[in-house]
């Protein structure tokens, strides 16, 4: 098993010849033969890295508002 990045969905359930997978985040956990038959694009252990919280001007730490949120 592998997690492999939806070409444009972010979240659902995703039907396939192969079963239904669910799409979380636009990733998915698929056996590696059914990612690469379906030609999503694979995700390496050492490319993901934890989702960061921008930095404003100044180098101080922002966190989200309602307005990014939305």
């Amino acid at each position: 098993m592998a997690v492999f990045r939806h070409p444009h969905l972010i979240r659902g359930i995703v039907h396939t010849p192969h079963g239904a997978f669910k799409i979380d985040r636009g990733l998915a956990n698929l056996p590696d033969d059914i990612g690469e038959a379906l030609g999503w694009p694979r995700l390496d252990d050492e490319h993901t890295q934890p989702v960061s919280v921008g930095r404003n001007g100044n180098g101080e730490r922002r966190g989200l508002t309602s307005v990014d949120a939305n």
